[in-house]
């Protein structure tokens, strides 16, 4: 009977072992992004990226390996900041965009990884707002491969909720677009912290903060409902100053400079989304529960600025919150994986994200 019963329970930790490895084995990174040639050539031109993190090494093989390693059966591709803008607002910025639209739609196509990759489109700098307006309507109504687009957090000194990009918020809720908010350079100074760190280490999450309460505070999520927004590394330190924008407007001079009440501000700011990429300590994950709900939580890496070695220790810290924190299996691999399933597939151009 024992020899019976332990080889039942043996039985059972290795089904568990075996269906916790083939979830595992299923994450959808929505935080993954790509360096083509052209982009390589227009950074370089530019001088480099100046928010003084330097460039990696990239290609399709290299993010597939990494795929590979980390569990992940899907990697949705996205051109990371300064992106677009880095070649100006003129026309070869348009043609940088439509050149990286055109490679990132070969990637996702392409024969050997097709099920296996999706990309966010890449837009101009949004200062651009016809140029923007155009290759917004090339993605979605000529190329139609595109998950969703990537927006940066500021650009030329506007947040993303300024007046004057309302013509292009439009035009993504016509299309019921989702949209990857990145973070991109704060002009502040002094520009770097300490003896030169680069921005996104600190700053990064800091210019997602600022855009994401922008983008409440002005009115525009309540403005466009079709579009949802997916804010990185676990929407900066939103979790934590959220409720302090909510409720600063009970404060008559603070509220009448928001287009948006409190009822108003808390509904907004539960629609957004979240992936982790890089933010999976306990603070972070028990703060990003406490503020969101956890069907809005997706999983990211930021391969490849985020060395392989970076990753594991993300993807190790992660799962030990979901084993060992009380509220863990809010977070398992599953539910982030049935949440960007149900996101993509809300916002597909006819792919069927499984």
């Amino acid at each position: 009977m024992y020899f019976l019963i332990y080889t039942l329970h043996l039985t059972a930790g290795l089904l568990l072992a075996i269906a916790t490895a083939a979830v595992r084995a299923c994450r959808i990174d929505t935080h993954f992004h790509a360096l083509p040639p052209a982009y390589l050539v227009a950074l370089s031109a530019a001088g480099g990226d100046p928010s003084g993190y330097p460039t990696p090494e990239w290609s399709l093989d290299a993010a597939v390996g990494l795929m590979n390693v980390v569990g992940n059966s899907i990697g949705i591709l996205s051109i990371s900041s300064p992106g677009v803008p880095i070649a100006g607002t003129g026309d070869a910025a348009r043609q940088l965009a439509r050149t990286l639209n055109q490679n990132l739609g070969d990637y996702s196509t392409n024969a050997t990884y097709y099920s296996r990759i999706g990309f966010f489109g890449s837009l101009p700098d949004w200062q651009d707002v016809n140029g923007t307006i155009k290759e917004i309507d090339y993605l979605y109504g000529q190329q139609k491969l595109c998950a969703g687009v990537v927006v940066f957090t500021t650009y030329g000194g506007k947040l993303p909720g300024h007046p004057s990009f309302a013509p292009i918020w439009a035009k993504l809720q016509a299309y019921k677009a989702l949209v990857f908010l990145h973070p991109a350079l704060l002009d502040i100074t002094p520009m770097f912290v300490g003896a030169g760190i680069p921005q996104p280490i600190i700053d990064y999450p800091l210019a997602t903060t600022r855009a994401a309460v922008d983008l409440v505070i002005t009115g525009t999520i309540q403005a466009y409902p079709d579009v949802d927004i997916i804010l990185s590394h676990a929407g900066g330190t939103v979790p934590f100053v959220g409720s302090r924008v909510i409720g600063s407007l009970i404060l008559p001079a603070i509220a009448s400079k928001a287009s948006v009440n409190v009822t108003q501000a808390i509904a907004d700011f539960k629609r957004f989304y979240y992936d982790i990429a890089l933010s999976t300590s306990a603070a972070q994950l028990d703060g990003l529960l406490d503020f969101a709900d956890s069907s809005k939580v997706l999983f990211g890496s930021d391969f490849p600025y985020a060395p392989q070695n970076a990753i594991n220790a993300a993807v190790f810290s992660y799962e030990n919150f979901v084993a060992s924190n009380s509220r863990g299996s809010k977070l398992g691999p599953e539910v982030l994986r049935s949440n960007a399933v149900n996101l993509l597939n809300k916002h597909s151009q006819g792919r069927t994200f499984t």
